[in-house]
């Protein structure tokens, strides 16, 4: 009864759309077939892994022997984990630091490439290089030239110091010693080095994405407020600002996304050290160096709960229509 019933109450468009649908495969056989390649690898090698990491967090699991089930007890084991609250906060303090530094600073120089004339395919070459370098190079040229021993920012700082003292007679203490950027002892140090390090990489494709955004501005905007005495500073703040907004959003979403699954950086600049460790490297290590498979599996789910609770609050706060968009 009830079946006949759910039969009934299916709308005869939505009936007649399946059965169309079914008759037509047979026409568009060969598209399908195209097109079943990507849907066979992206359920392979997306779907698949994605449930089967779900599955696995609420499992003891090293690889090789059985799985056994745990429950909840690798999550109650994160939450036990101190090392597991101080990756958190390692990652928070460098994904604020990335997201606030390159897309403020990408703002600036964008506006700056707008504006400027002379030599504007040079500058945005030169800023957009970085983004298409590979992670892996810039991790471990940015390691040697922040080196304490060799490094080329300890040199320079050093040469800075030559020069002030045959200027002046005498050389500044902060050039005379070696400064450990990478293995100071203050924790915050290395962290936020590979933080910046990390704004360098990604400040130049942040610039790019606001560039065009900026090209999309009407012109006539700025000349009206030019008549009506609107000085750079409100210009700035009343017109390019709030019509950025779509832009701004996308930049700090992407860019956060981007902050929180940091692995290549700290593994490579300072390897198995706890105050610069990110939540990914911290899963990885458990992964495939202490073979934790579900424990892993559940610090990577809780990776992916605060990556949807970032940005769905990003959409809240900068994803709304700003009142200064113009009505179309």
């Amino acid at each position: 009864m009830a079946s006949a019933a759910a039969k009934t109450n299916v709308s005869p468009s939505r009936r007649a759309s399946v059965g169309g649908w079914w008759r037509s495969l047979p026409r568009y056989r060969n598209a399908y077939l195209f097109i079943a390649p990507f849907y066979v690898l992206f359920g392979v090698f997306m779907l698949f892994p994605i449930a089967f990491s779900l599955w696995l967090s609420f499992y003891r699991w090293n690889g090789i022997s059985p799985p056994a089930f745990t429950g909840w007890a690798n999550y109650f084991g994160l939450v036990r984990d101190p090392l597991f609250w101080r990756v958190l906060v390692n990652t928070a303090v460098f994904t604020i630091v990335t997201v606030v530094v390159s897309s403020s600073l990408a703002i600036v120089l964008a506006v700056f490439l707008n504006t400027v004339r002379f030599l504007r395919a040079f500058y945005r070459g030169v800023f957009f290089l970085p983004a298409i370098v590979s992670l892996v190079v810039i991790s471990l040229v940015w390691k040697v030239m922040l080196n304490s021993e060799v490094g080329l920012i300890n040199e320079l700082i050093h040469r800075v110091g030559v020069i002030w003292e045959n200027l002046t007679g005498w050389m500044p203490a902060w050039t005379r010693k070696s400064w450990h950027f990478l293995d100071h002892p203050n924790p915050w140090v290395p962290l936020l080095t590979i933080a910046f390090v990390n704004v360098w990489g990604v400040v130049g494709y942040n610039t790019v994405i606001y560039l065009a955004a900026l090209q999309g501005i009407p012109i006539n905007l700025y000349e009206a407020s030019r008549i009506d005495g609107a000085s750079a500073f409100q210009r700035f703040f009343f017109i390019t600002i709030p019509l950025l907004r779509p832009t701004i959003y996308f930049v700090v979403l992407i860019t956060t996304i981007d902050s929180l699954q940091v692995f290549v950086l700290p593994s490579l600049m300072t390897p198995n050290n706890e105050a610069t460790m990110s939540i990914v490297y911290y899963l990885f290590r458990h992964a495939f160096e202490f073979y934790r498979m579900g424990y892993a599996s559940a610090a990577a789910y809780v990776l992916f709960a605060i990556t949807v609770v970032l940005g769905v609050m990003i959409r809240l706060t900068l994803g709304r229509e700003s009142r200064w968009m113009p009505e179309e």
